[in-house]
This record gives structure tokens, sequence and C-alpha cells, in this order.
């Protein structure tokens, strides 16, 4: 797996205490990037973004991403979770999924997910 710990730009902000946090997350008795591991499987190429979530907003809220990259029925894909992580509150909540750059509903996002646990 890889990680990109420096999301900052321009601004030179680094993110890395908040990738860490949200990988650590657990839900379920799975830490984040255990279920994220368990999804790119052996072939999945994994990297991890962080970045203001959206610069119009205190910057107490922080979007991590986990991308992975990978190969199902010869085709490239790729399966993005957006978390949401609140530096006051310490909350991380998963807001988004994305299946190659599509917002996923729960329903879609959850048979996405069980698409790419499968090699």
């Amino acid at each position: 797996m890889s990680g990109c710990f420096d999301a900052g730009g321009a601004t030179g902000v680094n993110y890395s205490e908040e990738i860490d946090i949200v990988r650590d997350h657990v839900v379920n008795g799975q830490s984040n990037s255990d279920l994220i591991g368990e999804l790119a499987g052996r072939h999945g190429k994994v990297t991890w973004l962080a970045g203001p979530w959206n610069d119009k907003q205190s910057d107490q809220q922080v979007l991590v991403s986990a991308s992975i990259r990978k190969n199902l029925d010869d085709r490239d894909h790729e399966l993005t979770l957006l978390f949401r992580y609140d530096r006051t509150s310490q909350d991380v909540i998963l807001d988004k999924v994305l299946l190659d750059g599509q917002v996923q509903s729960v329903v879609g996002g959850a048979v996405a997910m069980l698409a790419m646990k499968l090699e």
C-alpha cells in the first residue's frame, strides 16, 4: 500500500496526523486501514490523501480520501472512500463512496466495495 501524506500543496500544510487518525479509526471492530487493505487485496494500489474539507469553511474539517485502483474484469476501476474528520470533535465519518468518479448510493457503495473484494 502507498500513501501520500502531504496534500497541502501551496499552503504547505501537512495532514499526515489526520490521515493516521482516519486510518486507525475502528468501526465494527475493523480499522479503516484494514478495510481498505481488504478491499484492495493483493493487486490493488491504495493512495491516502488529505486536505481541507472546504476552503470556505473552518480549517477544523478535513477531507481524507482512500483511493483503491484495481483491475476487475479486464478493466481498471477506482473506488474512493471520502472521510470527513473533525479536528474539534475528533469524529470520523464516511461521507461518500465513489466508483470510477461517480457517487454511489448506500446500496451501490456497498456493492462496489464487495466487488472490489472479489479478485
